[in-house]
């Protein structure tokens, strides 16, 4: 149970960095750091054999890459709506 919750909140913790790192920086490859590393880890996993080829192993691991890079998009697109809004504000300033 302990494993487990300690588990959650390290992904929250990696979720709200990734987040960050999507949304506050200009460069759209910053978001991308955690989502690639996290792609080659799950390859390196499954290719050394450490982990046996199964649904049941493939899908928990599916499911975290796709969290990840959903999550890098939507952080792509929050930055460009912050940044759309502050142009119009200065629009709004010169007018």
């Amino acid at each position: 149970m302990m494993t487990l919750l300690l588990s959650f909140l390290v992904a929250g913790v990696l979720l709200l960095i990734e987040y960050l790192l999507c949304v506050k920086q200009s460069n759209p490859l910053w978001g991308g750091i955690l989502p690639v590393l996290l792609l080659l880890g799950t390859i390196c996993l499954f290719a050394s054999g450490k982990i046996p080829l199964t649904t049941q192993t493939i899908f928990p691991f599916v499911v975290l890459n796709t969290i990840f890079f959903l999550d890098w998009a939507t952080g792509r697109e929050k930055y460009k709506k912050l940044q759309q809004e502050e142009l119009d504000k200065m629009k709004a300033k010169d007018i």
